[in-house]
């Protein structure tokens, strides 16, 4: 589990617009490339929230996301 790489893009989602809109549209290929499990790349791919933050994501940043956070 990669704490760290998950709460990374947790930021990014946050802070980089352009990045959060590729997330959006296509979050496969947002992802690609980064340093994910397996499980915790599904749990961004389905914005599974409680998983997410169960993998060691900051819920300040799940929910804080524009257009994503507390959905």
């Amino acid at each position: 589990m990669s704490r760290y790489d998950t709460n990374v893009i947790l930021y990014r989602l946050k802070k980089d617009a352009a990045f959060r809109d590729r997330f959006r549209s296509d979050p496969s290929t947002a992802l690609a490339g980064t340093d994910l499990t397996e499980e915790e790349r599904q749990a961004f791919m389905r914005w599974d929230v409680p998983r997410l933050n169960e993998l060691g994501g900051m819920l300040h940043l799940l929910l804080s996301i524009p257009e994503l956070g507390g959905h």
